[in-house]
């Protein structure tokens, strides 16, 4: 279950660049809330000193264990977000049924399920390395994160179900899921086009079909796969194009004030525009230099909302600059790359694909929440990671990073290099003369 020879084998790097991260958002939290009565800096420095023998845990267990014991955790992952529709277990907080109160603490499920999913993929994908001739090839794994994500989208919780779907692909694609299926699987989005009702917008729909259909036949992919996404994409592309003001009118409103404020950055500055206004005003306010720690005007005097959870990167951007955003999104860069370089370096598929999955969890969180908050997309409703304030989210977000360590060090033990994967080829086809240790 544990296997660690030596503290030479432990992937320091990566655990300094996660610190230096906890210590950015530590500092802005600290900076913001200093001078309360009740200050959210001691609860969130509480939050990752939990979090610390959890994440030396996950990093010294031999992952293979979890793989092993994935079908079972990942139940356990479902059942937490069972329990938040538990009535009288799961209080309503900010409109959603999204945490569950246990031993006076609480604890949201849906971020354990991002990880338990992971192992779950990993576990299956592994299993069938290079089978993806026929249609539950596909929507097996597909149904693996789906199942989550809806009971998530169910508390509702758009933001955090939203992540599922590139965690998802991305883990099928680098298990050697054909380009074709990938496109295949993303046609139907491409309905939003039915509701812009211009010959540009058909024409261009019409290209890309013809175009994935010329794909589809050059590549002999199975009729059974390619066939009920296309069918699909149709019907969505013309029921969006005949109905889609009524599916708008029916939509819900916070929804479509999102969208709003998205297309119109001026939309009611006072209302549901207001976030991002004041996020802009924060970043842009605080220079090159930065105003310093505690002296962000926006956070301490509360004009700047939730600048601890979804608005964090405002609050840091407003008290370090530009500086501070920089330095932060370099570690962001860096942290990438190395679990990057951990997915090529991995000892067997399984591995690979844990560091895939954490690594595209990530950038995910990443890239939702700085474009969110510059205006760049629309206000979703996801935390920054290690930024953001909230105990689970920090847990899981440090376990992340145990995974990442956990897969390097054990492909540290194995001396020979031509059992390592070097691409994405070799990773659907494993070579025989990789070592098959048991679980």
């Amino acid at each position: 279950m544990f296997r660690i020879k030596s503290l030479f084998e432990i992937d320091f790097f990566s655990i300094l660049l996660m610190l230096g991260l906890i210590g950015l958002g530590l500092a802005s939290i600290t900076g913001a809330t200093f001078a309360d009565s009740s200050p959210k800096w001691i609860n969130h420095l509480e939050s990752i000193v939990i979090a610390i023998p959890v994440f030396i845990f996950v990093m010294l267990v031999d992952y293979r264990w979890m793989i092993k014991w994935a079908p079972l955790i990942y139940i356990a992952g479902i059942a937490g977000l069972l329990l938040c529709f538990v009535p009288g277990l799961a209080p309503e907080v900010k409109g959603a049924h999204s945490w569950v109160r246990l031993a006076g603490r609480q604890i949201q499920p849906s971020e354990f399920a991002k990880l338990t999913t992971i192992l779950m993929l990993a576990r299956w994908l592994g299993m069938r390395p290079g089978q993806w001739n026929r249609l539950t090839d596909v929507l097996q794994p597909l149904a693996i994160g789906v199942i989550p994500a809806v009971l998530i989208l169910k508390q509702p919780d758009l933001g955090t179900a939203t992540v599922f779907g590139p965690v998802t692909l991305v883990m099928m694609f680098v298990a050697g899921m054909p380009v074709t299926h990938l496109l295949l699987i993303l046609s139907p989005a491409l309905c939003l086009l039915g509701a812009i009702h211009t010959i540009e917008a058909l024409l261009l729909w019409i290209s890309c079909m013809f175009g994935l259909i010329l794909l589809v036949v050059w590549r002999r992919v199975n009729w059974t796969v390619w066939l009920p996404f296309l069918a699909l994409a149709f019907i969505a592309f013309f029921g969006i194009y005949q109905y889609g003001e009524k599916i708008w009118e029916k939509a819900p409103n916070h929804a479509k004030e999102r969208i709003n404020v998205y297309l119109d950055p001026e939309y009611d500055l006072r209302g549901v525009g207001y976030n991002i206004y004041q996020a802009k005003i924060a970043l842009g306010s605080g220079g090159f230099h930065g105003k310093g720690l505690g002296k962000g005007a926006q956070a301490q005097y509360e004009f700047l909302p939730e600048f601890e959870h979804d608005f964090a990167f405002p609050n840091l951007g407003e008290q370090l600059g530009f500086i501070g955003g920089a330095v932060m999104l370099g570690l962001f860069l860096l942290l990438i790359l190395r679990g990057v370089d951990t997915a090529i370096g991995s000892v067997n598929m399984e591995g690979s694909l844990i560091a895939t999955g954490v690594v595209a969890l990530f950038f995910t969180h990443i890239f939702i929440n700085v474009g969110m908050v510059t205006g760049l997309l629309p206000v979703t409703g996801l935390p920054l990671t290690f930024i953001s304030f909230g105990g689970t989210f920090m847990l899981t977000s440090m376990s992340g990073v145990a995974l990442l360590v956990a897969v390097r060090m054990q492909s540290r033990q194995v001396q020979d290099p031509e059992a390592r994967f070097t691409g994405r080829p070799q990773m659907a086809l494993p070579s025989a003369n990789q070592p098959q240790e048991d679980f």
